[in-house]
């Protein structure tokens, strides 16, 4: 599978860290490989510091992981803080 922009939501923050949702049935494992959030950085602004909490797995309720975006001209990585 890949990123979807309709299974991200904003939750909140403030300028520099903002905080997202993410649902998906992909494994966090392929939800933390580098570029899986690229499209996220036109969607929704995505940036080094933000916070995105992952719900990802069967019914998107497998594994919740809290991780933390770095955005390096456009190419977006991720680490997993769970």
């Amino acid at each position: 599978m890949a990123y979807k922009s309709e299974d991200m939501r904003l939750m909140g923050g403030v300028p520099g860290q903002q905080l997202f949702i993410y649902r998906s049935e992909d494994l966090v494992a392929t939800i933390a490989a580098s570029g899986y959030f690229d499209q996220a950085v036109e969607d929704y602004n995505l940036d080094t510091g933000d916070i995105v909490v992952a719900c990802s797995g069967a019914s998107m309720a497998a594994a919740v992981d809290l991780m933390v975006a770095t955005n390096t001209a456009g190419t977006v990585t991720v680490v997993n803080g769970s």
